[in-house]
């Protein structure tokens, strides 16, 4: 059982490949704020993650999902 299983946190080490320290970081804030999300959001992005075709549906249509769910 983690140290902290009172508070539902763990602490994790894995590997991040980066170019660059600017890089790193942008990617370590954007995994602490995934670790954040509800466990259904996660599933939902995992479930992107998994698909190739998902993610290059989402490329390519990025710019149109932007706009329906009204992001800038």
């Amino acid at each position: 059982m983690p140290k902290d299983a009172m508070t539902k946190e763990v602490t994790l080490t894995f590997k991040v490949k980066a170019g660059d320290p600017f890089e790193m970081k942008k990617k370590v804030a954007i995994l602490e704020k995934f670790s954040r999300l509800d466990m259904d959001d996660q599933t939902r992005i995992e479930t992107i993650i998994d698909s190739p075709e998902a993610r290059k549906g989402l490329m390519e249509h990025w710019n149109t999902l932007k706009g329906f769910i009204g992001l800038k």
